[in-house]
């Protein structure tokens, strides 16, 4: 009984690990407003100013936090800001 419910946990905690990892101060910044004429300088010219390393790149930006990298493309006329996908990278500290 106790080891079934130890492996749904577990499983629980893979699943939720991505939403973990998506940086709530970005997210909140992106669905706090709506702009539908915002391209992607404008979006990394925001971004930057609130703290966040941001790279405009043809019609998306990039930004890049201590464990991941997110691209952001964005939305027009749908809610928030943009669009967000991400591709986890591990960092070594030890690394010359």
């Amino acid at each position: 009984m106790y080891g079934y419910i130890g492996i749904s946990v577990c499983v629980l905690l893979v699943l939720l690990a991505p939403a973990v990892c998506m940086d709530s101060g970005l997210m909140g910044l992106l669905s706090s407003y709506d702009d539908p004429l915002m391209t992607s300088l404008d979006l990394a010219f925001l971004l930057v100013t609130h703290g966040l390393d941001a790279t405009p790149v043809d019609g998306y930006v990039v930004v890049i936090t201590d464990n991941a990298t997110y691209t952001l493309i964005p939305n027009g006329d749908k809610p928030g800001l943009a669009d967000v996908s991400t591709n986890n990278t591990t960092r070594d500290a030890n690394l010359f």
